[in-house]
């Protein structure tokens, strides 16, 4: 695949002019399917395992729904937008839309977790690699309780979306919605719970 660039649909789609370094795109001319969705075009986030090692590869096409490699175990996985730096702030989010969001707001390191079920595992092993950082926990609206959870177990900080907003409302939408200043400061105002 080629090297992905801020034109791809779904950056553009999610507001994206983070770097998209390390994310590539599916050439529009491969035969690719997966469930019966054609992945001509798609964006290809690799997923990492703790070791750095490749584990298996999200595609996410230009129009559809985000797709993982079949066969492949996606536990633990996890891809780092940014740098992650010692004593910073390191957000800890479910897809790669969100970790764009948080990345462009702050400057700071997020890592993407694939999906809701991922963050605790992920979250565990970032503690035990950044003891110094600020981990903060970006959950979507209506996950607020198990995010506090896992915050507790791990001393984390639990960034929660505004009161009232929709299921799933999530760090992209308020980027998009109320500008990426906002959500700078819903992440600063983050409340941390000691383990």
């Amino acid at each position: 695949g080629q090297p992905a660039k801020p034109s791809h649909a779904y950056a553009v789609k999610k507001g994206a002019t983070a770097p998209l370094d390390g994310l590539r795109v599916l050439p529009a001319s491969d035969a690719l399917s997966i469930g019966g969705q054609p992945m001509a075009g798609a964006l290809i986030v690799p997923t990492y395992d703790n070791d750095g090692a490749l584990q298996t590869l999200q595609l996410i096409p230009p129009e559809g729904k985000k797709m993982n490699l079949a066969g492949c175990p996606m536990a633990g996985g996890r891809f780092v937008v940014g740098t992650i730096k010692a004593g910073s702030p390191l957000y800890v989010c479910e897809g790669i839309g969100q970790a764009w969001a948080c990345w462009q707001a702050t400057g700071c390191a997020a890592v993407v977790c694939f999906g809701w079920s991922n963050i605790k595992a992920v979250a565990s092993d970032l503690r035990q690699a950044h003891k110094t950082a600020r981990m903060v926990i970006v959950p979507d609206a209506g996950k607020e309780q198990d995010a506090q959870a896992i915050a507790k177990a791990i001393g984390a900080a639990v960034a929660h979306m505004p009161q009232g907003e929709a299921a799933n409302f999530d760090a992209n939408d308020l980027a998009q919605r109320d500008g990426k200043e906002a959500l700078a400061k819903l992440l600063a105002a983050a409340q941390s719970f000691e383990p």
